[in-house]
């Protein structure tokens, strides 16, 4: 009986007895506390704990799962998997053990047919109900039920909470696969008993006190393992040997060119992983270092591994990933629909691992071949952090030898890198002065509703002009959004706020140009910059409507991976590979545009985590929420918890553009866009062609400071409302299209005084603003020191800047020698669609064998351009800006190998 015609007659039996027939659940989890589903009854587990009423009293499903914890097991035995089938039954309050019973061992004697002599039960030892009413009413003989302790028969949600009592079905394979013990029986680790079938009698709610208290309302759960029953109906040795697996297997003979059954360990662990790979990423699960993407990443490498010793010194898992559609993809249709991309993933993925897999394989080796019975933490952490190898397969292919791992030291050095990722994550001006303010009382926000606020000094930080409020309006930096600027007025004074930080324990600080006349315990008049409040708004409501557009499109698994919003624009990371076409950049903001255009209602209330999970709020794996999450609705199209600023109506946002869209690293991609204003004025600075291919998705939108003849094609109204030159317009073209707002707004206002030196005056004003730039960075190089990575001793520090010349990049580097004694800088400017290097290293390190001249030239190649110069110091430019990132990993490789 081939595994599809099984599921179909599982499915028709159930249904035929009443049941609803729904669908399985993705392997993506709507839970936030499961990584992945791992069984049939996760989409029905807020029914089993009370807090959600059954729509129907009884279903079925056949559910895909993914379970890590028998992964070593995986390809030694006949009957493990990654990825498995769950067909499943369930009663909610509806029908209880012993019609359970009665509909299992029906289905498995009539309709599938099996031997009853070839079917053992277990039972929780102290179930007397489940044992009578197998031996009386399924009249199988009391020989033929064993009584298991809890540990094997006795299900439980958590140590408090719905459980119940189970009995497994086992099939007899038959003496010659047993063990040959005179008590081998079910439980037994041998392959003669194999499990196929798990009921649940969900009848207890155990107190906090450990008492056992009977449900009022009792449930049943169910699953059977299509694979191990598909071994049992085709009379094959193992799960392997069934039409499930067998198609794959043989395409892999193919590629491995062997039928070598030394090597069939190795074979069954690719068959199994490959099937368990192509059901993640169709349910969107994308490769990563975190999460269920690092779960997919460690099954991909872990395959690819196998591969190496099947002598396959080539990409060949995604041509395996064509079999599995072909295998199940009737059943599961999001499989062939997306079998391309799925492909182009896993491609991506492999010949990523591949580039370094060999040369960790061969550090391995030598560390095995040391003599040495522990492998150090840091061996572990440099396999890991450098040739990609997750710890679980370096740890593996040691234990292969009989050597260990040091995971403490390992662990030691990974949660030191996660303090760094999260430290990052917090402005490097909050890192700067926390520790300061860490016993200050959290400060009152009330700025969701107010722009201006009578509030009492509580807190000055002289050295960091630093003034804390017992209350604010002003939004503090973080989620991606910038902090709020304004001004504090103490009578006719006001003090000028030029950022907010909050990272601080629910401290607040606003940092200040100027104390002078502020103590602590004054009253003063709090007010924000309303209209950069408002632009900062537009922006921030925009990301949720490109997230979820992008989610709508790309698949649910896509999922945001940093931001910044600013009054200016707003850049968007997100888990994604490959390029993304032009054709799906013009559907995004077509997409967004028609959502602003709809007049979405913003609505932003608080809620309760579990109320939140119920209504769907976008969340994800890893974030820390509270008791009390704050949800962003926008219309029927958004969900998302968010702390930040927004707009009441998508109409306000008036307008959506993409300026462009990079690769930042290995599988995640950036947008960048603007809306509102700045969206319209990003637009004029292209010229009249742009415009005229846009102006249509501004509807009603009216001009800034610009006539709108101007808006409508006329430039020439413009000139004579400025009385100012073709050139001059250009040159604020060029400055606008920059995003050099400093030199935007000094320029309006030369032309409005009809400033007949422009020329030179703008020279003037880069000038300024370049001084400008370079005492701000002087100022705060010690956070682009402080984001480095260190290695022994010496810092390898990144830094990218936009629209910085040759000379500025120099000068910077200059600054950096002043500030520390051994580093490597990268200075990175990006122009447009190119990129210019600086790559500067100190003396100590070129004297170790560091040679700038060289390294750049193989960033120049990765960028597309061409480079040279000394030893000390060199140059280089290109066209790809989106190499950056892989220019940086080069030279932390180059660095590594150096020192």
């Amino acid at each position: 009986m081939k595994s599809s015609e099984i599921r179909s007659r599982f499915l028709r039996y159930f249904e035929g007895k009443g049941h609803k027939v729904l669908p399985g659940s993705s392997l993506i989890p709507t839970d936030p506390t499961v990584l992945l589903t791992l069984a049939g009854m996760l989409q029905f587990k807020p029914i089993f704990l009370g807090t959600e009423k059954p729509k129907y009293k009884k279903v079925t499903t056949v559910q895909k799962c993914i379970r890590m914890n028998d992964i070593e097991r995986v390809g030694k035995t006949s009957r493990h998997h990654t990825f498995f089938e769950m067909l499943g039954n369930f009663s909610f309050g509806d029908y209880f053990k012993k019609d359970a019973i009665i509909l299992a061992w029906e289905f498995l004697t009539k309709e599938l047919g099996l031997p009853k002599d070839r079917l053992f039960i277990a039972v929780y030892e102290k179930d007397d109900e489940a044992f009578k009413l197998w031996n009386d009413e399924m009249a199988v003989p009391a020989d033929q039920i064993y009584r298991l302790d809890e540990e094997n028969n006795f299900w439980a949600a958590g140590a408090t909470g719905p459980c119940g009592p189970c009995s497994e079905i086992y099939y007899d394979l038959g003496e010659d696969r047993g063990c040959g013990k005179p008590d081998c029986a079910p439980g037994c680790d041998c392959d003669r008993f194999l499990e196929i079938w798990n009921l649940v009698f969900v009848q207890y709610n155990r107190d906090d006190k450990g008492r056992l208290l009977e449900l009022p309302s009792k449930n049943i759960d169910t699953g059977m393992g299509l694979e191990r029953i598909a071994s049992v109906l085709q009379g094959v040795p193992s799960n392997f040997d069934t039409d499930l697996f067998v198609p794959i297997l043989n395409s892999l003979n193919e590629i491995a060119k062997s039928k070598d059954d030394k090597l069939l360990e190795s074979k069954r662990i690719i068959v199994d992983h490959i099937r368990a790979i192509v059901h993640l990423i169709a349910d969107g699960v994308m490769p990563s270092n975190d999460g269920r993407g690092y779960v997919l990443r460690r099954i991909i490498r872990r395959a690819v591994r196998h591969g190496k010793l099947l002598s396959i010194n080539e990409a060949f898992l995604y041509k395996l990933a064509s079999v599995v559609a072909d295998v199940c993809g009737d059943f599961y249709t999001e499989i062939k629909s997306e079998i391309k991309s799925i492909s182009n993933v896993i491609k991506t993925e492999e010949e990523h691992f591949r580039n370094t897999l060999q040369q960790g394989i061969d550090i391995l080796n030598r560390l095995i071949k040391s003599g040495e019975k522990t492998i150090l933490g840091k061996e572990v952490f440099l396999l890991h952090d450098t040739y990609g190898f997750p710890v679980e397969l370096t740890r593996e292919i040691a234990s292969e030898s009989g050597i260990t791992i040091d995971e403490q030291g390992f662990n030691a050095l990974m949660e030191e890198q996660r303090k760094h990722s999260r430290a990052s994550g917090i402005s490097a001006e909050v890192k700067h002065f926390a520790e300061r303010l860490k016993d200050i009382q959290p400060t009152n926000f009330i700025g969701y509703s107010s722009c201006t606020t009578e509030a009492k000094i509580i807190h000055i930080d002289e050295e960091d002009k630093l003034i804390v409020l017992d209350k604010t309006v002003f939004y503090p930096e973080g989620g991606g959004q910038v902090g709020d600027t304004g001004k504090l007025c103490l009578g006719k004074k006001e003090h000028v706020v030029i950022g907010t930080y909050g990272a601080i324990k629910g401290v607040i600080a606003h940092k200040v140009r100027s104390i002078k006349g502020l103590e602590p315990n004054v009253g003063v008049k709090a007010m924000i910059d309303a209209e950069r409040r408002k632009l900062t708004s537009i922006h921030h409501t925009a990301t949720h409507l490109l997230h979820s557009t992008l989610r709508e499109l790309f698949g649910e698994g896509l999922k945001q991976s940093g931001s910044f919003v600013s009054p200016e624009g707003f850049r968007f990371d997100f888990n994604h590979f490959g390029s993304i076409s032009k054709d799906d950049m013009e559907k995004i903001e077509r997409r967004v545009n028609e959502l602003i255009k709809g007049k979405l209602k913003v609505e932003i209330s608080e809620s309760s985590i579990e109320d939140a999970k119920k209504k769907g709020a976008l969340m994800f794996f890893g974030e820390k929420y509270g008791e009390r999450v704050r949800m962003i609705k926008i219309g029927d199209f958004s969900l998302e918890l968010c702390g930040g600023t927004h707009v009441k109506n998508t109409s306000e946002i008036l307008f959506f553009k993409v300026v462009s869209e990079s690769s930042v690293s290995y599988g995640v991609r950036r947008i960048e866009a603007k809306a509102g204003d700045a969206a319209k004025q990003y637009i004029l600075a292209q010229g009249n062609a742009e415009w005229e291919k846009n102006k249509q998705m501004f509807g009603r939108y009216e001009t800034l400071e610009l006539k709108k003849e101007f808006l409508e094609g006329k430039p020439e109204t413009y000139y004579q409302f400025f009385r100012v030159t073709s050139d001059e317009i250009e040159l604020l073209k060029k400055s606008l299209a920059q995003g050099n707002i400093f030199l935007v707004n000094r320029m309006l206002e030369d032309f409005k005084k009809k400033n007949a030196g422009l020329a030179e005056r703008i020279q003037e004003l880069q000038g300024e603003q370049e001084a400008e730039n370079l005492t701000f960075i002087s100022e705060n190089i010690n956070n682009y020191i402080k984001r480095s990575v260190e290695i022994n001793g010496s810092r390898i520090i990144q830094c990218e800047f936009k629209h910085y010349s040759s000379e500025m990049l120099r000068r910077i580097s200059d600054i950096l020698k002043t500030k520390i004694n051994s580093f490597v800088a990268a200075l990175f400017s990006i122009q447009a669609n190119r990129v210019a290097l600086i790559l500067s290293i100190s003396p100590d390190l070129v004297d170790k064998g560091l040679d700038a001249s060289a390294l750049v030239k193989s960033i120049a190649e990765l960028l597309g351009g061409g480079g040279g110069g000394k030893k000390n110091i060199a140059e280089a430019g290109g066209k790809d800006c989106t190499k950056i990132p892989l220019a940086f990993d080069l030279i932390v490789e180059t660095v590594k190998a150096k020192l």
